[in-house]
């Protein structure tokens, strides 16, 4: 799906809003223009991605109070770390997973502290 059509299909399943939670995984500009495109007003737009684009930022985008963040946890070193806590069963992680149609009911458990660890939305395949 291209980046206008992602935008639309975005706008269209929100009510014209935008979504709620963005992730860029890619970080490039096309991807980071798209983000701030379909974020909505108070919602949040995490830049995942490492592709050294830049985010446009004016008064219209992002959208009005939309939060912008780009965490980074890390050197490639303490990845490999962790994988291998990981690999010798040192670490536990706790995910439930939901459909995309269940969405709505993963987010307000979350937001009542209901779900351990991370709440993960599937889409359909």
């Amino acid at each position: 799906m291209s980046g206008d059509e992602a935008v639309t299909r975005v706008k269209d399943m929100t009510g014209g809003q935008g979504a709620q939670l963005v992730l860029d995984m890619v970080g490039v500009d096309a991807t980071l223009r798209m983000a701030a495109e379909m974020a909505r007003v108070l919602g949040h737009l995490t830049i995942v991605g490492l592709g050294g684009g830049a985010l446009p930022v004016g008064f219209l985008s992002p959208p009005h109070e939309c939060s912008v963040s780009s965490p980074y946890w890390g050197y490639i070193t303490e990845l490999m770390e962790v994988v291998s806590l990981a690999g010798a069963g040192k670490i536990r992680t706790l995910v439930e997973y939901f459909p995309l149609e269940r969405a709505d009911e993963a987010y307000r458990l979350l937001h009542e502290g209901k779900i351990q660890g991370r709440a993960v939305i599937t889409p359909h395949t």
